[in-house]
């Protein structure tokens, strides 16, 4: 049942796009383990963008997207870009070489420079994608101890997200989420146990037909 509750919640925050102001991280779930590769390149770790929608004062956050992505490479980030970003939207980013692909997507784009730690929260046009991500961390590390980060954090980002769009509508969070239960499309076990990967092809797909 947790498996399907939690695909229904991924499966309504597939087809979101952000517009307007948006600051863009790339970040990792899990760690390393004895043996592995270390950093970027380690087999337990789960690259994810995190994109989060601010009113035009980079004040007040609006909307998030947080999904897990194949790599930070060109092809991955600029088919994010076409999924994920409304024509409108002006993106602020640090300053990861694939993300120069807003750019060749018409997107007007600010490179904000920040140092680690709480300095990043409190930048300016970078301050909210850091304070949700670290709530998102806290969230997933506080109360999945032991997840398989590559096979399952589709969902557990898609939870994530699912909670932060809706945070002002918490009297209605539990009666839509029954109604988005009930609405998902019929899925398998072995198919809700499958990677991300396969399981946001069959979405794609889905949506295709319709």
């Amino acid at each position: 049942m947790q498996h399907k509750v939690m695909q229904a919640m991924t499966d309504r925050e597939e087809s979101r796009q952000l517009t307007g102001f948006v600051q863009i991280d790339d970040a990792y779930l899990g760690g390393e383990r004895n043996g592995g590769k270390p950093g970027r390149g380690s087999e337990y770790r789960q690259a994810f963008v995190i994109a989060v929608e601010t009113d035009a004062n980079l004040e007040h956050p609006k909307y998030a997207v947080i999904e897990p992505e194949r790599a930070f490479d060109n092809t991955s980030i600029g088919d994010w870009t076409k999924r994920r970003l409304a024509a409108d939207a002006e993106v602020l980013t640090d300053g990861l070489g694939a993300f120069r692909r807003f750019v060749d997507a018409g997107h007007a784009h600010t490179v904000i420079e920040t140092a680690s730690g709480r300095a990043a929260t409190e930048a300016q046009g970078a301050r909210w994608v850091n304070v949700v991500l670290s709530n998102v961390k806290r969230l997933i590390d506080g109360t999945y101890h032991a997840i398989r980060q590559a096979k399952y954090s589709r969902r557990y980002l898609g939870e994530a997200a699912y909670r932060f769009n809706r945070r002002f509508q918490l009297p209605q969070l539990v009666p839509r989420l029954l109604r988005a239960t009930i609405l998902c499309r019929p899925c398998a076990e072995p198919l809700l146990r499958q990677a991300n990967q396969l399981c946001r092809l069959r979405i794609g797909a889905n949506q295709e037909k319709q």
